[in-house]
């Protein structure tokens, strides 16, 4: 087992990099444990799985002009794409979710770096994706492949899916990205899988999930169109 000190994760939340604000996030993702212990059971409790949930729980320091405005206009709105690491390492894994902002605290005691906490919890029936990172927060205004090339091993299975997540910081013009795959690190035969845009104003894109199988275990994420600088940042998973 190889343990190491978190000082860098990273944490994404719609077009908001949260990151430079936080300093503790917690992710949970909990099946509920159903007990169907009969007369037959032979005296030990059976137990089936029931629905899931999942929740993150974030906390900082308050900042009026990120923090706050944005956490009070999602605060009890629609899902927002999130992705969350424990590094800022591009090739390294990343949690990948959509959720709803439900409670938002601010403010302490005098004399203290005023805090704030935020909590999420997830909306949808995609649930938690374990994935990798393509591409770290960085400004793109060209064309081209952009990021690092990661490798899935075994591809997407039958009965899953290939999941695509999409961030905007801070927008120029229009910008329209792809994720591609190959079976190889040379993207010799890139196939396009998911595609996100144009998008022309800061927010996250959850593109639409690509039902496997795929055999293809190499994937990246392409600019095909751009006018403008964007910060932007990618990530990539499969799930059920």
């Amino acid at each position: 087992m190889t343990a190491f000190s978190m000082t860098d994760a990273t944490i994404y939340v719609d077009g908001m990099d949260m990151t430079g604000v936080s300093n503790n996030v917690t992710v949970n993702a909990e099946g509920e444990d159903l007990d169907v212990t009969t007369f037959a059971s032979g005296g030990w409790r059976e137990r089936i799985g029931g629905l899931k949930t999942l929740n993150m729980d974030l906390a900082g320091f308050h900042d009026a002009n990120t923090v706050d405005a944005d956490a009070w206009a999602a605060l009890g709105g629609t899902a927002r794409p999130h992705t969350v690491g424990p590094t800022r390492t591009e090739g390294d894994v990343a949690y990948l979710f959509k959720a709803g902002q439900f409670n938002y605290e601010q403010f302490g005691e005098v004399g203290a770096a005023t805090p704030f906490s935020l909590s999420s919890m997830g909306t949808n029936g995609e649930g938690l994706i374990r994935g990798l990172r393509l591409k770290v927060k960085g400004n793109v205004s060209a064309t081209g492949a952009t990021g690092t090339g990661v490798q899935i091993v075994g591809g997407v299975p039958s009965g899953q899916y290939l999941y695509g997540i999409f961030h905007v910081f801070s927008a120029g013009t229009t910008i329209t990205g792809v994720i591609e795959s190959d079976d190889a690190n040379t993207f010799a035969s890139a196939t396009t899988r998911i595609t996100f845009g144009p998008v022309t104003v800061a927010g996250g894109t959850w593109g639409v999930r690509v039902a496997g199988p795929l055999t293809d275990d190499w994937y990246r994420l392409r600019i095909t169109a751009v006018t403008g600088t964007f910060s932007i940042a990618s990530a990539v998973g499969i799930g059920a």
